[in-house]
């Protein structure tokens, strides 16, 4: 008996059944696809990490190649606690190269340590800006903004921040920690 030759609440039920089938066929397709996702965002965090401020690349043009030798210099003198220092370097880095994502990450770390709170999440959005692609390094300047934003007693804020640096880096143990 064809599919029109049967009563209405026989093709409701096989609706019904097609209807789930299809349902669990996608669901399971989203879910192949979601650890396709999750792989691949791991792979791309990993492969971040290595992008950092003291390894230039060996095709990078001259210029930018430069703002990161200066920025390094600037991060190193950020670590050793001479401040005026880095913050000249990163600026002259930034002089070099603006499109330069480390010089405002640790600018703003300058800025926070000088109390200069609202000032350093401003240097955090450029951060954010420029660092585009980068998952690992979204992850770093939501966290740092999020920690800027606790300073403020702006909880919401700052739990909003953590928020997106795990959806950059889900695997960003410090922003797992303050949400807890």
């Amino acid at each position: 008996m064809s599919f029109f030759g049967q009563p209405q609440s026989m093709r409701y039920a096989t609706h019904g059944t097609l209807l789930l089938a299809v349902l669990f066929i996608s669901g399971c397709a989203a879910l192949g696809r979601g650890k396709a996702h999750e792989k691949e965002l791991r792979r791309a965090v990993l492969e971040d990490q290595s992008f950092t401020v003291e390894a230039v690349p060996a095709d990078a043009p001259a210029h930018r190649a430069a703002s990161l030798r200066l920025a390094a210099e600037g991060y190193r003198a950020l670590r050793a606690g001479r401040a005026e220092e880095a913050e000249d370097r990163l600026e002259k880095a930034l002089s070099v190269d603006p499109r330069n994502p480390f010089c405002y990450l640790y600018l703003a770390e300058i800025r926070f340590g000088e109390g200069e709170t609202q000032q350093a999440i401003i240097l955090l959005h450029q951060a954010e800006v420029q660092f585009q692609g980068h998952p690992y390094w979204l992850g770093e300047v939501y966290t740092r903004e999020g920690l800027y934003w606790e300073s403020l007693d702006l909880w919401d804020k700052a739990r909003s921040a953590y928020l997106k640096a795990l959806e950059h880096n889900p695997w960003n143990e410090e922003s797992k920690q303050r949400l807890e």
